[in-house]
C-alpha cells in the first residue's frame, strides 16, 4: 500500500490546496505519472504518483487545504483493502473545525474518526450538521468515493455538485427544489441567473456577461503582485538603448547557426554579465538584513494562460549564448505546459521582463520578491537621429527598471542599465 502525500514544493511551503484529482478511483497509475493538481502560495502544478498500482481511494476532497505531507489517498493492488481508521496515520489537519471557513474561503471537512459498523453512517461532522438542519436521513445519501458522506453529498445531486464546484458556488446559499430540499441542476442554474440579474440591477449602465471566481494561478499571481507593490518602496527608472547594432549582429550570426538565437537570449546574457559585475544588484533585504548572493541567477517572465511563471537560468553569466538560448526555450516550454519544477523557478537573484513582442513602449514591471529589482525591455521603435550632420534611422528600445529603494538608490539602478546598454550597443562584447 502506497500513501499519496501532499508534496512539499519548497522549503517554506506549509500547506497546499488539492485543486483536482487527475485520476479516478480504480484507475491504474504509473510511478511519476501526474495524479493530481495542487496549488501553493506561489504556483499551481501537477504532482506525480509516488508509485505504480491502482488508485484505491481519495481521502481528501478537491478544494481542500491541507498541511504538507498529509495523506491524500492510497495506491495499491486491485482488490487490496484500504486501511480503516484505526490503521490510518493521524492526519495533521491543523485547520479549524469542519464548520469553520479558512481565510481564503475554502471549507475544510475532516476525514478522520470514521468507523464502519452496521448501524453507523460514516460522515464528516459538517455533513451531519447539514443533515440535521435539513432533516435528511444520512442512510439515504450516496457516499463519496472514499466511503464517507460529505456535506456536498447531503446538499446536492451529483450533476449539481459538479456544476457548483466548477462555478465555485456555495451550496448553502442555493435553495433546493428536489425531495427534502435536495439541490438539482436547475436550482444551480437558477441561482447563477439570479446572481447575474442582481448584479445588473445594481449597475444599470453596464451588463454582466459572466462571473467567475479568482482562483488558481491568477489568484496566486494577484496575491504576490499585491504583496510586492504594497510592501516594497518601488521606484521606476528608464533609459533608452540603441538596438540597431544588436539586431544586425544577430541577423548575421543566425545565418551560420542551426539553432537560431533570439534578441531576448542576447538580453538575458547581457543582464547576467552586468548582474555578476554589480554586487548591489544581487543584494536582497531579508528579515532586516542585506544579503548579497554570489550567483547571477536570471529569472525571465513567461506568460501562460491566466498567469505567468518566472523560470530561472542558474549562473547565466557562465553560460554561452547558445546554452542560454536552449535553457530559455526549454524552461519556457515547461512553464506553458505546466510541467516546470519548483527548483526551475526558484533561486533567482534578478529578473527580466521582455514586452517587446507586444509593441509596448513603456511599463513598470513589478519586482519578483525578495529580489531587489527587475529590468523591463520594451518594443523596438524606429527613430530619426542626427549622426555626423546626417539624419539616419536608428532602432531604439527602452530599459525600464523597477528597484527596491531600501536596497539601492537611483545611481545603483542606473549603473545596471548603463552596463546592459553598453553591452547591447556593442554586441560582440556579449559573446566575449
Amino acid at each position: 500500500m502506497i500513501e499519496i502525500f501532499m508534496p512539499k514544493a519548497g522549503m517554506d511551503m506549509k500547506e497546499g490546496t488539492l485543486v483536482r484529482w487527475l485520476k479516478e478511483v480504480g484507475d491504474p497509475v504509473e510511478f511519476d505519472e501526474p495524479i493530481m493538481e495542487i496549488e501553493t502560495d506561489k504556483i499551481t502544478m501537477e504532482a506525480e504518483s509516488p508509485g505504480t498500482g491502482i488508485l484505491l481511494s481519495k481521502i481528501v476532497e478537491e478544494g481542500s487545504v491541507v498541511p504538507v505531507l498529509s495523506v491524500l489517498g492510497y495506491i495499491g493492488e486491485k482488490g487490496e483493502e484500504v486501511p480503516k481508521d484505526d490503521e490510518l496515520k493521524v492526519l495533521n489537519f491543523d485547520a479549524a473545525p469542519a464548520s469553520d471557513v479558512k481565510a481564503d474561503g475554502v471549507r475544510m471537512e475532516s476525514s478522520f474518526n470514521v468507523m464502519q459498523t452496521d448501524d453507523y453512517i460514516p460522515a464528516t461532522p459538517y455533513a451531519k450538521k447539514v443533515a440535521m438542519e435539513k432533516q435528511i436521513n444520512l442512510s439515504e445519501i450516496q457516499k463519496s468515493e472514499n466511503g464517507i458522506v460529505h456535506a456536498k453529498d447531503v446538499l446536492a445531486s451529483s450533476l449539481a455538485k459538479r456544476i457548483a464546484k466548477k462555478e465555485n458556488i456555495n451550496l448553502l446559499a442555493v435553495e433546493g427544489s428536489g425531495h427534502n430540499g435536495k439541490i438539482m441542476k436547475e436550482d444551480i442554474e437558477k441561482h447563477m441567473a439570479a446572481e447575474i440579474s442582481r448584479e445588473n440591477d445594481r449597475n444599470p449602465f453596464r451588463t454582466v456577461v459572466s462571473k467567475r471566481p479568482l482562483k488558481g494561478m491568477r489568484k496566486i499571481v494577484g496575491k504576490r503582485m499585491f504583496e510586492s507593490y504594497s510592501q516594497v518602496p518601488t521606484v521606476m527608472q528608464s533609459m533608452k538603448v540603441d538596438m540597431t547594432n544588436l539586431i544586425e549582429f544577430r541577423k548575421k550570426l543566425n545565418e551560420n547557426l542551426e539553432e537560431k538565437v533570439s534578441l531576448n537570449d542576447f538580453i538575458l546574457k547581457a543582464v547576467a554579465i552586468a548582474v555578476k559585475e554589480l554586487p548591489h544588484i544581487r543584494t536582497m533585504l531579508i528579515e532586516n538584513e542585506l544579503v548579497t548572493f554570489e550567483e547571477a541567477n536570471i529569472g525571465f517572465a513567461v506568460a501562460v494562460e491566466d498567469g505567468l511563471y518566472v523560470p530561472v537560468i542558474k549562473n547565466a553569466d557562465k553560460l554561452s549564448l547558445g546554452e542560454i538560448s536552449r535553457q530559455a526555450k526549454t524552461l519556457a516550454e515547461k512553464a506553458r505546459n505546466g510541467t516546470i519544477r519548483p527548483d526551475e523557478y526558484s533561486g533567482g537573484t534578478f529578473s527580466v521582463s521582455n514586452m517587446g513582442m507586444y509593441d509596448v513602449y513603456t511599463f513598470n514591471p513589478i519586482i519578483n520578491q525578495p529580489e531587489s529589482g527587475i529590468l523591463g525591455i520594451t518594443g523596438v521603435e524606429d527613430v530619426l537621429k542626427l549622426v555626423d550632420g546626417n539624419v539616419v534611422v536608428r532602432k531604439e528600445a527602452v530599459l525600464c527598471m523597477s528597484y527596491d529603494h531600501r536596497v539601492m538608490d537611483g545611481v545603483g539602478s542606473a549603473k545596471l542599465k548603463q552596463r546592459v546598454k553598453e553591452l547591447i550597443e556593442n554586441p560582440i562584447n556579449i559573446l566575449v
